[in-house]
């Protein structure tokens, strides 16, 4: 079975609000140029849910200026989004194993391959410093994590943090904790997603995954407090943050509350491979959750990249 802990639906609105303050162009006589007018109306369609019409305009931007970096940066973020959405259909919203099912998994790492070079392009054409260049390198930090390649991830978190206007320095932070967890380092883990809560107390992600990390090493109080904000908190969907606060209050001693915490990770998505797991749990009461769950959990999804760029 496979267990994919999918950060729900949650940031995708963050990204582009930070596209909105795009890099210089030339400009027509009414100073706005070709390519920026195509790439607004392609941030407008993606706003409301238009996204061919975002590729179409975002192919029309890059035809005027093959260099325009927020065209390339936008085209990356569709292309993530589409494949999160087909991994969130299959393993999220249910629990697919049928050929058909392994096709659509096929598809969406294809779909994280051109993301990937999408950033890419836009790390080449933004200037050296700008914030857009850090988002870019932000964003292929996440694509990077979703193969399991930590060291690119921890260099592209690195990049990220190194660009003079890049002001979202908690989204890269947590990035770079959450590839230094997966890489079996829970010191540097935690004391960069320590730092991404503090910049950001709000930042769902970055209190799951420093949830995450206090599980495995035994901090299950600290566990249960990062876990707990997360699971109350109705802006913060994280199904798998319900999971950490039960094994974290089962070890503790808390039976009666980890069945409670459980219980709501099934109900939030009851089809999804990670409710069977939470059922699991809820039905075996000596079964010891596994320090790490059984598929890498917290990856942001497109939305959840976008919104940590406000």
């Amino acid at each position: 079975m496979r267990l994919v802990r999918p950060v729900l639906v949650a940031t995708l609105v963050a990204l582009l609000a930070a596209c909105a303050s795009r890099q210089k162009a030339r400009t027509d006589p009414d100073g706005v140029s070709a390519a920026d007018k195509h790439y607004d109306v392609a941030v407008a369609s993606f706003h409301n849910g238009m996204f061919e019409d975002a590729k179409l305009q975002l192919e029309k931007a890059l035809a005027a200026d093959p260099k325009h970096a927020d065209s390339y940066y936008l085209r990356g973020i569709l292309l993530l989004q589409e494949g999160k959405t087909l991994l969130t259909a299959i393993d999220g919203e249910q629990c697919l194993e049928d050929a058909a099912a392994d096709q659509q998994r096929e598809r969406a790492q294809a779909l994280h391959r051109l993301a990937g070079k999408a950033f890419e392009s836009a790390i080449l054409h933004y200037e050296d410093g700008a914030a857009g260049r850090g988002r870019a390198y932000n964003s292929l930090a996440v694509v990077s994590l979703h193969f399991h390649e930590n060291e690119r991830a921890v260099e592209q978190a690195k990049k990220a943090l190194e660009q003079k206007f890049y002001a979202d320095r908690y989204s890269a932070l947590s990035n770079l904790g959450w590839a230094f967890y997966q890489e079996g380092d829970l010191v540097s883990a935690t004391s960069e997603l320590r730092q991404a809560v503090l910049l950001n107390p709000d930042y769902c992600v970055g209190r799951y995954r420093l949830a995450q990390v206090y599980l495995e090493v035994g901090a299950h109080e600290a566990a249960i407090e990062q876990a707990r904000v997360v699971a109350e908190d109705p802006r913060c969907p994280i199904q798998d943050a319900h999971r950490i606060l039960g094994a974290a209050r089962l070890r503790s001693g808390q039976d009666g509350d980890a069945n409670a915490a459980f219980s709501s990770c099934v109900a939030l998505a009851p089809k999804s491979c990670l409710a069977a797991e939470c059922s699991r749990m809820l039905g075996d009461e000596g079964a010891r959750p596994p320090d790490r769950p059984p598929a890498a959990p917290g990856e942001p999804t497109p939305d959840e990249v976008a919104r940590t760029e406000n």
